[in-house]
């Protein structure tokens, strides 16, 4: 990444739009950035870090606070960033939140942050959030990443020098992309779970497989039991090899019972069938007898139904024939009746209308000969209407008068008061500069305040952190304890569930018999016997179980099992997070106390016993004074803040006084140029009036209104009268007309009714004699509904149905009994049971076997299966283990160094290789950077520490042992080293270039010979690196600048090349 322009608007203390052309330095070459302190100098780093990431360079600033106090209230914040990345040019605009004045409206409303990115192909991208995910994406890494790579920022130098083994893996998994690596000891390491769960589970299930054998009875099988209840993985050859010696005894066994069970079955079907056809028989007798009985009831009823049927013949001829004419008659009388009602009503209304029409004939011919009135009047109106405008007009012209002269001496009343207020603004704009002269270098105050303020900030944050640190880690090993408790209970309580399903599953399958006996059912045949009746089914024995209870012991069993385990997950995971706190503890408390004795910082390392009073006392009495300090400064700040507000209210006021007076005088120019403009428009309407006046009839426009209005209003009257006149006439004369025509209809229909009425009269007494009723009367008892004669035609048919029914079912009866004679069942059924009996001891004996033998070699099956998948687990689980306590560094006495980690430190060698080639040139060959490959333990994460070898005393020795001169010049050379190093590995980061903010005042004329030596040599390629700074030696020794000046208006930027 190489910035090529930079745009700042109202941003820090650049108050207008300022541009910094960097294209003017060639893209590569060293330059210097300098100024007063407070000009703005670092502003340009922060321009840049948050153009692209939204942030600051520091982390002190805020991207909340970068609105320029200097700028006006309707100036816009933004920067603007065009940029060079890997040969191709982006340009991305972005502005923070800040508050503006209001569009429409007084007051002020906040303007949300915002960023559009322009690609290098067109394409734009928006949105604060959207913008930095990409230039993420684009640059390879992320703010932090490129302010320890990029931008040495003012206050974070020494961050990327004595950062901690983590905090570098962080920084090259993004920049090397190693994550890979550590994504690779994850796999493993989840792999090496899964291998050893599985033997776990295959071991669970062989000894499972094995509690579930079914023994028989007798010595050998009691022995082969109690061995089973003692076994252990171990036993499993031995114990497999007697259960194939169990399987094989049962096998013969079996094939002896089966042979009895045979004959016992073929004798017994034989008296079934016998005791089956005998039964059939007596049924047949039973039949026959109830059939007769029935023939000899329906006999009895057969008169009854001769009558219902002949009723059913005169309801249908009533009913279908006669009805619908007699219907017909009535409705044809109706029709006749309601039409000559209808005639009378309409010959008396057309009688009442006669009369009404010739009255209204008369007044209608009066109106019309009114018509020469209508039309006089309506021509006096038309010539007033045409007048009435010139009276408008002459009004108009009095009123702009009037309000002519009235403004002419408003006018010279604001000319004097203008001249009057020029005077005061004069004299206010004097004594406010007068105020600006003694409030300067403010904001430096300030920003020195605000530092120190963060400073004491973070670290009580850390002081507090630790106190509430120590607090937690009694409450977590509490935890602990209570977690492994119930991890115990759980424990116990799995062990009882699973000896109790084991032993309720061993009962179930010696009581299979009477199980399947609870599901015969009379007249179902056994699935065993294939019998249709059970009279004597196997009893199960007093607390066997039933399979549903085997299944929820078994589903107990199972739950206790994943709790048990659960407790164990909570109870190690809380361990290693006790063990995690501890370590990060320590490392806090080394880092907040550098200074502390060594001896007391080994005692408090002892944090898994008890935190020493000793550092509690530290604590305490640091955050004391951390607390005086925030207070005293404080203060200072509350100090600064309201000068600074005075400062600002003081400029906000000479704003405004400036420009009062400058609309003042606007004011009073266009004040004179109206009140000339208007005395001349006064003489101009005053002639124009006189010329209308001399024109009008009447005296004023009132009068001639009025006159319009009372014509009008008489036109309107005759008008309406001979309207309503007019259309009463006709609407009546339409109405007496269509009554004649109404009543013509209404005459004709009533005559054809009469007719149509006599024939069905006459059609309906011919029907009723021609259907055989004697008179009305007989007709009406007839008559019926439709759903009557369903019912009565229901009744007949379903008599003669039951009749026909039981006459065929009596002679077939009759044929099946001929020559048949009833059986003795009772003594038949003895028989049966005698055979039963026999079968059934056999098939007992059966069942038990058989239950045995489907268990057991079900049983050996699986173990079979089982022990061969459990020795494959096995060495596939040690291969694994061996392959992921490698790859994650857990290799028990060995340093604590992963795969992920090794092959950063690979990349950390090249790049300490880098930066000491520039350290070894600034320190005259003194020092020089060690990657430290002995771990301090092995618990803590390493391979990625640095130790100084100093060549002097021939010794190692931290890094933070150094002076600030020598702690700048190597974290600048680890820096160099760093950004080579991403140079040279194509496809990685590529940052072409680098701002080193402050630090070389620490240095002695020769240290800062050689760093600028360094720096030029490293500008030399096409890299551009600029310094900050204020050192005199800097500004003489480097040519290229850029020169910031500060004023009471905002700061100002100049390029000198």
């Amino acid at each position: 990444m190489k910035p090529l322009h930079i745009t700042m608007s109202a941003f820090g203390p650049y108050a207008d739009q300022t541009e910094l052309d960097l294209t003017a330095f060639d893209g590569h070459g060293l330059f210097l950035i300098t100024g007063d302190t407070g000009a703005g100098k670092t502003t340009i780093f922060d321009a840049i870090a948050f153009a692209l990431y939204g942030e600051a360079s520091g982390d002190i600033r805020t991207s909340d606070t970068m609105r320029s106090d200097f700028a006006k209230p309707d100036t816009k914040t933004y920067v603007e960033l065009t940029f060079l990345h890997r040969k191709r040019s982006y340009k991305i605009t972005r502005n923070p939140r800040y508050l503006r004045p209001k569009k429409s409206g007084e007051g002020m409303t906040t303007e949300s942050a915002d960023a559009v990115l322009e690609m290098p192909d067109g394409t734009v991208i928006t949105g604060f959030r959207d913008v930095t995910a990409e230039i993420t994406e684009i640059m390879g890494i992320n703010y932090k990443q490129f302010k320890q790579i990029a931008m040495l920022a003012q206050g974070e130098f020494l961050k990327l020098l004595l950062a901690d083994s983590k905090e570098r893996g962080d920084i090259f998994r993004r920049v090397f992309s190693t994550r890979l690596y550590q994504s690779a000891g994850r796999l493993l390491k989840d792999k090496e779970r899964d291998a050893r769960r599985r033997c776990e589970d295959a071991e669970k299930q062989i000894l499972q497989c094995f509690s579930l054998v079914s023994c028989p009875e007798g010595e050998w099988g009691e022995s082969y039991h109690r061995q089973l209840e003692e076994a252990s993985i171990h036993d499993s050859d031995e114990l497999l090899e007697r259960l194939k010696e169990l399987i094989k005894k049962d096998r013969n066994l079996q094939d002896e019972l089966k042979e009895k069970l045979k004959s016992s079955e073929e004798k017994l079907s034989n008296q079934i069938t016998v005791i089956a056809e005998a039964s059939a028989v007596n049924q047949l007798f039973e039949q026959r007898k109830a059939a007769e009985k029935r023939q000899d009831e329906l006999w009895n009823y057969m008169d009854r139904h001769e009558r219902q049927k002949k009723d059913l013949d005169d309801a249908k001829h009533a009913l279908y024939t006669i009805y619908p004419l007699e219907r017909e008659s009535l409705r044809e009388k109706k029709d006749a009746e309601r039409l000559a009602g209808e005639i009378d009503s309409l010959k008396e209304k057309n009688s009442v209308l006669s009369e009404k029409l010739n009255r209204l004939e008369k007044e209608y011919q009066k109106q019309t000969k009114k018509e020469p009135e209508r039309e006089i009047l309506a021509s006096a109106i038309d010539r007033l209407t045409k007048a009435l405008p010139a009276y408008d007009q002459a009004d108009l012209l009095k009123g702009q008068l009037k309000s002519l002269t009235k403004k002419r001496a408003d006018l010279q009343a604001e000319q004097e008061r203008l001249l009057k207020q020029k005077f005061e603004h004069e004299d206010q704009k004097k004594e406010i500069n007068e105020k600006l002269d003694k409030m300067t270098s403010l904001e430096v105050r300030l920003e020195k305040c605000e530092q120190e303020a963060e400073r004491i900030h973070s670290r009580t944050e850390d002081l507090e952190d630790v106190k509430s640190h120590v607090d937690n880690l009694e409450d977590m090993r509490q935890s602990c304890g209570k977690l492994q408790n119930d991890f115990q209970k759980a424990e116990r309580r799995f062990e009882q569930d699973s000896r109790i399903y084991h032993e309720s599953e061993r009962a179930f399958y010696r009581e299979q018999a009477g199980i399947m006996a609870e599901k015969l059912e009379d007249g179902v045949p056994c699935p065993v016997c294939g019998s249709m009746e059970h009279p004597e089914k196997a009893v199960i024995a007093d607390g066997a179980p039933s399979e549903e209870t085997l299944q929820k012991l078994k589903k107990q069993s199972e739950t206790s099992r994943e709790k048990m385990q659960r407790c164990s997950e909570r109870a190690a995971a809380k361990k290693a997070e006790i063990e995690l706190a501890e370590g990060q503890l320590r490392e806090t408390v080394e880092k907040l106390f550098p200074e502390a004795d060594k001896e007391d910082v080994r005692e408090e390392r002892k944090v898994e016993q008890k935190v020493s009073s000793k550092l509690t006392e530290l604590l305490d009495a640091e955050l004391q004074n951390c607390r005086k300090l925030a207070g005293e400064n404080a203060q200072n700040l509350k100090d600064c803040h309201a000068k600074i507000r005075d400062k600002k209210a003081c400029k906000e006021e000479l704003s405004r006084t400036e420009r009062q007076l400058q609309e003042n005088e606007n004011r009073r120019t266009e004040v004179e140029e109206e009140k000339t403009r208007i005395s001349s428009e006064v003489d101009s309407r005053t002639g124009e009036l006189k010329n209308i006046q001399a024109s009008l009839e009447y005296e004023d426009r009132q009068k001639a209104k009025e006159q319009k209005e009372t014509w009008t209003k008489e036109l309107r009257e005759k008008k309406d009268a001979f309207k309503k006149a007019e259309d009463t006439f006709y609407d009546l004369r339409n109405a007496y007309n269509s009554g004649r025509m109404i009543l013509g209809d209404k005459v004709q229909q009533h005559t054809e009714t009469e007719q149509s009425g006599k024939e069905a009269l006459k059609n309906y007494q011919e029907k009723l004699t021609a259907a055989g009723f004697a008179d009305e009367a007989a007709y009406h008892c007839a008559l019926k509904t439709e759903d009557e004669i369903h019912e009565i035609e229901k009744e007949i048919q379903k008599f003669e149905d039951e009749w026909k029914s039981v006459r065929q079912e009596f002679n077939r009866l009759e044929a099946e009994t001929k020559g048949k004679e009833r059986r003795d069942l009772d003594k038949l059924q003895e028989q049966k049971v005698l055979a039963e009996q026999g079968k059934k001891k056999i098939d007992s004996d059966l069942q038990i076997v058989l239950s045995r033998l489907g268990n057991n070699e079900q049983i050996l099956k699986s173990l079979e299966k089982v022990i061969k998948n459990f020795s494959g687990y096995t060495k596939k689980y040690l291969l694994i283990s061996d392959l992921s306590r490698t790859a994650n560094g857990e290799l028990s006495g060995k340093q604590k160094l992963a795969f992920e980690q090794y092959v950063q430190a690979a990349y950390f060698q090249q790049v300490l290789m880098e930066a000491d080639k520039r350290l070894r040139e600034m320190t005259n060959g003194r020092y020089e950077l060690v990657r430290r490959k002995d771990a301090i333990d092995f618990r803590s994460q390493t391979g990625l520490d640095i130790d100084v070898m100093d060549h002097y005393t021939g010794r190692l020795r931290s890094v933070k042992s150094l002076s600030g001169g020598e702690s700048f010049k190597a974290s600048l050379s680890l820096a160099l080293g760093l950004s080579d190093v991403i140079q040279g590995h194509a496809g990685g980061v590529e940052i072409d270039t680098l701002f080193i903010d402050e630090g070389f005042g620490a240095l002695d004329d020769q240290s800062l010979e050689q760093a600028i030596q360094t720096l030029s040599r490293l500008a030399d390629g096409d890299r551009l690196v600029g310094i900050i700074s204020h050192v005199s030696e800097l500004k003489e020794r480097i040519d290229r600048q850029v020169v910031i000046k500060k004023s009471n208006r905002g700061s100002s930027v100049n390029i000198r090349c």
